[in-house]
């Protein structure tokens, strides 16, 4: 893959993944499908906090989302020995969340997994005192030996880049090992959502380490396995390093052959629209992109399609930016047109996010080191509270041209997710398309195209 063209595909998986975290439970769920557990557990206080042994008015709430809003699926309210017992209602097999409160305060949160016919339980002493809350159940004990086997691993991979001995072989054994022992929480907690996202995690993980053990790990993976469509992504591209793209596309038409669900074969559709991407091929990656918007109208990976559609027709590195006018924070004309003769940089952003304002500083550093000669910086606040923007600024100095809403301009640039810059060239050609914390990437690519005598 050339590199002018690697933020771009980034931007299509965005997608994806996020399209994948919506729908990370079992696919094409409904009410009537609506799964019930059992809860109970005893809820005290330290003796040296309070001395009395009336341990009632402890409030225990399972609430998951619905429509964006807090939904109630079990609560129950501690005894005077501190002993709660409730019934949880969930519309689907998944991992919830935990509220413990008393008096109006919160004493703790976390999650937990809710299986049909599960029995859980738990005790807790407060303060925690830096302690964790241990659910236990055959689903939260296999969830829990999930989340602490990814732990482990995330922070040996730390020790390695942090040690001076750091070499490849070195993460390889440590990939290999983690992934073994994903695969095998399969025996440990069978028919489990720890062991099953283990599985898919294991071939994920697994990905430009050891590809041929992830293809073979591919054929033994239920299709009901709630991760199933990741674990399908992951094995296309080891098949891809180990035989060729042609072997990958086949491999994917047999994965989506067996998928039962519609949801998952529109999944495996978009990674076919990746695949033609990651040859260079979007001729290719646009007809499988209307493929999926004439097969699945109406879903959720139509819409994803058109917008994979819609950037591969305007926003491939090399065309022309879309074109634009708007009035600024100051009442100003704001032409993109008129910016023709030095490099622009486009930025979509919320005031309120933490990754932009980490950035800020690498941001205006840009600015400063090329000035206002070689680069214009055009920031557009997707913030629609103006009173929101104007104390952002009120508290920052944020050097370039600023935009308060202007929707419009969002659409003409595909944008969903934030924050995402774009980079054009003096001649309004599209350079690159950021998304994310990519202030580091965006500096070092003005940087080398300046070095360029060409470009001076």
């Amino acid at each position: 893959m050339k590199p002018s063209f690697l933020h771009m595909r980034q931007l299509v998986l965005y997608c994806v993944i996020g399209m994948t975290m919506f729908s990370c439970a079992q696919p094409e769920q409904s009410v009537s499908q609506q799964v019930q557990s059992s809860f109970e557990g005893t809820l005290t206080i330290r003796p040296e906090i309070d001395l009395s042994t009336d341990y009632s008015g402890f409030e225990v709430l399972v609430a998951g989302d619905n429509a964006g809003e807090p939904d109630t699926l079990g609560y129950a309210v501690t005894d005077t020995m501190g002993y709660f017992s409730m019934q949880v209602t969930a519309p689907e097999r998944g991992v919830y969340r935990l509220v413990m409160s008393r008096l109006g305060q919160i004493q703790a949160s976390g999650q937990i997994a809710i299986a049909d016919g599960d029995s859980a339980s738990m005790t807790a002493r407060f303060p925690l005192q830096g302690h964790n809350i241990r659910i236990r159940s055959e689903e939260n004990s296999s969830l829990q030996a999930y989340q602490n086997i990814r732990t482990q691993h995330e922070q040996s991979l730390v020790t390695f880049v942090q040690s001076e001995t750091y070499d490849e072989e070195q993460v390889r054994n440590q990939v290999q090992q983690t992934t073994m022992i994903l695969w095998t929480l399969q025996q440990t907690f069978p028919n489990t959502m720890g062991s099953e996202l283990a599985a898919a995690e294991a071939i994920r993980m697994g990905t430009g380490w050891e590809d041929s053990v992830v293809v073979a790990r591919m054929s033994r993976l239920p299709v009901s396995n709630p991760r199933y469509t990741d674990a399908v992504r992951a094995a296309r591209q080891s098949e891809a390093r180990l035989r060729g793209q042609i072997a990958a596309f086949t491999l994917l038409e047999s994965l989506s052959q067996q998928v039962e669900s519609d949801l998952q074969r529109a999944e495996i559709a978009s990674e076919k629209v990746i695949a033609h991407m990651d040859s260079m091929e979007f001729d290719a990656a646009l007809l499988e992109a209307r493929k999926i918007q004439e097969e699945f109208g109406e879903t959720q990976w139509a819409t994803w399609a058109e917008r994979a559609a819609y950037e591969m027709e305007h926003l491939l590195p090399g065309m022309e930016a879309p074109l634009f006018s708007v009035r600024d924070a100051n009442g100003d004309s704001l032409k993109l047109a008129d910016l023709r003769g030095k490099h622009v940089l486009l930025e979509f952003y919320r005031p309120e996010d933490d990754l932009y304002q980490r950035e800020l500083p690498g941001r205006n550093d840009l600015f400063e080191t090329l000035g206002s000669t070689q680069l214009e910086i055009v920031s557009f606040s997707m913030q629609p509270d103006t009173l929101v923007n104007e104390g952002f600024f009120e508290e920052r100095v944020v050097p370039g041209r600023h935009v308060y809403g202007a929707q419009e301009v969002a659409e003409l640039y595909n944008i969903n997710v934030l924050p995402t810059r774009f980079l054009i060239d003096p001649n309004g050609s599209l350079i690159d398309k950021y998304i994310g914390g990519t202030m580091a990437a965006i500096y070092e690519d003005m940087i080398n195209r300046l070095d360029q005598p060409s470009l001076n």
